[in-house]
């Protein structure tokens, strides 16, 4: 009786477990205004969800498979997997009291989403470490353990995101670009600074467009952007300046509504994808972007070009906004925003 019992919580937790993986894959898509058909396992941060979740139902059959094997504590563990799941999908919805806190030059509502969302996977990380020590029978500090190799585990992830970013160089054919006047150079929006000045990195990213039209490889302009404190929006800033370059503006257009990268991609797959005149669309951003952009992208089922800004940083600021990315990176990997 007590093997029958096992193998119910066996199925019961497995079930539960995959119930856990399709919601967060619902989620992801959703937070990206996408329907769940557009699902593909063609890129790394399902492919991600799926190695983790199944790894732990692994290690919950081989665990239960033995004779002193406790199912309570495993029914606790996806308990809690599954209400952090659920409180954190809840909280994409609410929309919090704007103010001054910001972190890796993101917003108040981004940083408490990627931050709840980063619990989630320290307990997914800690849930994974717990099984296995349970599965070669160790039970010393078993709980606490499990906290730290989930905490190591974070930190671990963050580290080969980082490396990730360093080594994935120009090879792809994402970065070959051929010569087209219906080619189209999409410039990604960045800060505006007081007096609706571009930033370096937002003057920078035009310069490059200006160059590619000027060499023949884009016959047209779009900036893009939206997220400006000024009286003008980073798209209209970067308009105003390349105006100041002299381009030719009737084959320039620019759009004022997203504010993210994920949301201007979007925007890419909304209205250029289908658009028949259109050869290859050339996103325009700092080198250091655009690993994640062509990861988004993936995500978004379109193919893109890339063409790098000529921005130069410093270490300091190299070494900030690679981790910057990094993070984003993981978080768009993990759970699409």
């Amino acid at each position: 009786m007590k093997n029958n019992n096992h193998k119910i919580v066996t199925i019961f937790l497995s079930f539960a477990l995959i119930l856990n993986l399709f919601f967060l894959y619902y989620i992801k898509y959703a937070n990206q205004k996408l329907p769940i058909t557009e699902f593909s396992l063609a890129n790394i941060g399902n492919i991600f969800n799926l190695v983790i979740i199944f790894t732990i139902i692994i290690g919950v059959v081989f665990y239960l498979r033995k004779k002193r094997s406790d199912s309570r504590q495993i029914i606790y563990f996806v308990l809690i997997l599954f209400l952090s799941l659920i409180v954190t999908y809840i909280l994409t919805f609410i929309v919090f009291p704007s103010g001054d806190l910001y972190f890796l030059n993101q917003t108040e509502d981004k940083i408490i989403d990627a931050a709840m969302f980063s619990i989630y996977q320290f307990i997914l990380f800690t849930f994974l470490s717990f099984i296995w020590l349970k599965v070669i029978g160790s039970d010393r500090m078993v709980l606490f353990r499990s906290l730290v190799n989930g905490a190591l585990a974070m930190l671990l992830f963050l580290v080969l995101t980082y490396l990730y970013i360093q080594t994935r160089g120009y090879s792809s054919n994402n970065w070959a670009l051929t010569k087209s006047s219906k080619n189209i150079a999409v410039v990604l929006g960045a800060a505006v600074w007081s007096d609706n000045q571009p930033s370096p990195s937002l003057s920078s990213r035009v310069d490059r467009a200006i160059e590619l039209q000027y060499g023949g490889y884009a016959g047209r302009i779009l900036l893009t952007g939206g997220n400006a404190p000024g009286e003008r929006s980073e798209a209209q800033v970067a308009f105003e300046y390349a105006k100041q370059k002299g381009i030719d503006t009737s084959k320039v257009q620019y759009e004022s509504l997203t504010t993210s990268t994920t949301e201007q991609i979007l925007y890419i797959k909304r209205n250029l994808v289908s658009d028949k005149r259109i050869d290859d669309i050339i996103i325009v951003s700092d080198a250091y972007h655009l690993i994640r952009v062509l990861e988004i992208s993936k995500f978004y089922n379109i193919n893109i070009k890339v063409a790098a800004s000529k921005l130069r940083l410093n270490f300091e600021q190299k070494l900030f906004w690679q981790i910057r990315e990094s993070i984003a990176l993981i978080v768009f990997w993990s759970f699409a925003l």
